[in-house]
């Protein structure tokens, strides 16, 4: 039996059809690492001008203050390090995955005081976790 489109959304509830529509809109705040590797940039700065250049932009019309522009907050591997800058100065080679968490989402994980967002930099672990054994259990 064949279901016509319109008799579908008759059929399948709404969460799922916008949970759809939606999981592409979520990619447009990512850069993951193969996206990287294909970019010619050298710092995480360059890459998200190159690839994301929305992810730098002021969102909040009211953030202007002196004639500043109010940029996002960088977080390296979930700890707050900083304004923009910082991205000058992280070579392409140690990122992972960069992503834009929106203002409303930045205040649930780091509080408020984010009115442009975070840009959350996960870094390659360039080493393996040294685990040393403690003393056996016999006695």
């Amino acid at each position: 039996m064949w279901l016509r489109f319109s008799r579908l959304v008759g059929v399948l509830p709404l969460p799922i059809l916008i949970a759809c529509a939606s999981a592409s809109a979520n990619d447009a705040d990512v850069i993951t690492a193969p996206e990287l590797s294909r970019s010619k940039a050298r710092s995480a700065y360059d890459a998200i001008q190159q690839i994301r250049p929305e992810m730098l932009r002021t969102r909040d019309p009211g953030a202007m203050v002196y004639f500043k522009a109010s940029q996002p907050v960088v977080a390296l591997d979930y700890t707050l390090v900083g304004g923009v800058e910082v991205l000058r100065t992280l070579p392409t080679g140690e990122v992972a995955r960069i992503e834009f968490v929106n203002p409303r989402v930045a205040a649930k994980r780091f509080g408020t005081g984010f009115g442009n967002g975070v840009v959350l930099i996960e870094t390659r672990i360039t080493s393996e976790p040294e685990f040393t054994a403690g003393p056996s259990g016999s006695r």
